[in-house]
């Protein structure tokens, strides 16, 4: 997070969300990143350099002043579709059924838009950066990363986008507001595929699952991973050794472990704050392991629409609300919501101070324990997951 105090621009790693945007939208260059054992990057500002133009500030997700009183509001009128691209091989390969692969792709060979930027697959780690296509240079299926559970500072390389008519920009809510503002000026119309997005997570959650299985991240970081794919929810890969996803996921995700700290000041997962076009997102609670996988696909608005409905390519089943209300999770983004004054150190209630300290003070000691016992049997995590929650006792 960055803000012009006392004349300077100064950096707050505790709310960063690490888009990466601040060091491309600087005109002088006087915006570097450091990176740290746990992947994640420290901003760095060199002020003799800096002319306190405030462009990095201005592009910071983490600046958002307020949130929407009535967030929930407008949810039960939107589009809901559990979506699949219909070639099965791709389908399998691909997270959740392949549909945020397939809007990409799609939209830029029909000319829906001139031109997507969004994360690329890289062979080691950090398995994606920021890449532009256009209909000049569209991507094959295997060339866009899967989900990627740790940080990528997807900003970084915003410079190569080009101008638009019409451009596509995918990625977290955080991400989307970045990006937007660091973009504007090269496009005429931007459409907003949001990725919903709870917690991101550093590099030691990667460590622990290599551990689970078995392996570790080397120091020097050559090493190969994979997230999800092959069927629903798929699997993870670390070198040779992978676990099965719904298994790797439920500590790390379940007890919200090893998150990135900026996470903890966003309590928008579904866009909605960034007038999102589509929310893409996992089928949790509504649908059962499968050797193929499905996309829960959240329509908000009209142009959302239109893209979804022009690519053939696309099996969409249309869903109500009530059919899909237990994948959204609702209750846990309100009491997430609840949490982002006191990490953000707003005024906040006595009640949302103690939940605050109680859910960092959890946090901790589950992560500890499951650092020092990584090679448990899941009975024993499936333990560590039912400890009772007290940041949702108190809040309750």
């Amino acid at each position: 997070m960055l803000k012009l105090e006392n004349n300077r621009i100064e950096y707050n790693y505790s709310n960063c969300q690490q888009c990466g945007a601040c060091g491309s939208v600087c005109p002088k260059q006087a915006v570097t990143m450091t990176f740290m054992q746990n992947g994640l990057h420290s901003v760095v500002v060199d002020h003799d350099k800096c002319i306190k133009c405030k462009k990095c500030v201005a592009c910071c997700p983490a600046n958002r002043e307020m949130m929407e009183k009535d967030y929930f509001e407008g949810l039960q009128s939107c589009r809901y579709y559990l979506g699949y691209n219909k070639d099965k091989s791709i389908r399998r390969m691909s997270s959740s059924g392949g549909v945020c692969k397939t809007i990409i792709i799609e939209s830029l060979k029909r000319g829906f838009v001139d031109g997507v930027y969004t994360l690329k697959k890289l062979p080691l780690y950090p398995s994606g950066e920021g890449e532009f296509y256009t209909k000049e240079n569209i991507p094959e299926y295997d060339e866009i990363a899967n989900s990627v559970y740790h940080s990528v500072m997807i900003g970084t390389n915003l410079h190569k986008v080009q101008k638009c008519d019409r451009l596509m920009i995918v990625g977290t809510s955080c991400q989307l507001r970045a990006m937007e503002v660091t973009l504007k000026g090269k496009y005429k119309e931007l459409i907003k595929i949001c990725i919903f997005c709870k917690q991101q997570k550093t590099l030691d959650s990667t460590r622990f699952l290599a551990k689970a299985m078995g392996t570790k991240v080397p120091e020097r970081l050559n090493f190969a991973t994979r997230y999800r794919g092959d069927g629903w929810p798929g699997i993870v890969r670390v070198g040779e050794a992978e676990l099965p996803w719904n298994r790797a996921a439920q500590l790390p995700f379940g007890r919200r472990l090893w998150t990135v700290p900026g996470c903890n000041v966003c309590g928008d997962p579904f866009g909605k704050e960034t007038n999102a076009d589509i929310t893409l997102m996992d089928p949790w609670k509504i649908r059962e392991q499968n050797d193929l996988g499905e996309t829960l696909t959240i329509v908000h608005t009209d142009n959302g629409y239109g893209i979804l409905k022009g690519i053939d390519a696309l099996t969409l089943e249309s869903k109500s609300f009530d059919e899909v209300v237990l994948a959204l999770d609702l209750k846990d983004i309100f009491r997430k919501r609840k949490l982002v004054p006191y990490f953000m150190k707003d005024k906040c209630s006595s009640k949302i101070k103690w939940a605050g300290r109680m859910e960092q003070i959890q946090r901790f000691y589950l992560r500890k324990t499951a650092e020092l016992l990584p090679r448990m049997p899941i009975l024993f995590y499936r333990i560590m997951c039912k400890i009772p929650d007290l940041r949702n006792i108190i809040l309750k």
